[in-house]
């Protein structure tokens, strides 16, 4: 403790020569000290956490921008702090940052985006919103109307199948 000296030709038990200690109440904050993210100077060189650069980054949290604000960020844009900065969260699952409606958490529907972040798109993806599905038809004969009794819900339409369902004898 520089503040707490004593003058001697001996160095006394329990003193030392070094008075750089800049909380000699605590044996884990003194110079040779590692700083971590607490709220305090442990390395004394009137830095805390963020603002020392001498901190460990393997002791921050890895944040992640979320331009869109659905609690999701964008894995390319991370960065390593002790606190949270504003716009930033620490999931790096969002596949598109600049909507909110496509995020991890998000409903698959027949756009042709991969809506739910899951690399599947509509008919692909096995989680797919049915409701957003268009009814096709098998039309047999090529004549481009369907067989109303023979129906297929799907997003694109698949080949021989037509979306008017108006044949008649699809024979």
């Amino acid at each position: 403790d520089p503040n707490d000296f004593y003058e001697d030709c001996d160095v006394p038990d329990g003193w030392v020569l070094d008075p750089t200690d800049c909380d000699d109440s605590d044996p884990n904050v003194n110079p040779s000290a590692e700083e971590v993210c607490d709220g305090i100077d442990n390395d004394c060189d009137d830095g805390i956490d963020d603002a020392d650069p001498d901190i460990d980054p393997s002791v921050q949290t890895m944040w992640f921008a979320d331009d869109d604000l659905d609690t999701y960020g964008d894995l390319a844009t991370g960065i390593a702090a002790c606190e949270q900065p504003v716009g930033y969260v620490t999931d790096p699952t969002d596949c598109d940052d600049t909507t909110d409606a496509i995020n991890p958490a998000a409903i698959e529907v027949c756009d042709g985006i991969d809506n739910d972040c899951d690399t599947d798109v509509d008919d692909a993806d096995a989680s797919v919103d049915p409701s957003t599905f268009t009814t096709f038809y098998a039309d047999t004969d090529d004549d481009t109307y369907g067989d109303l009794d023979a129906p297929t819900a799907s997003c694109e339409q698949p080949t021989g199948l037509v979306a008017n369902a108006d044949d008649c004898d699809d024979t």
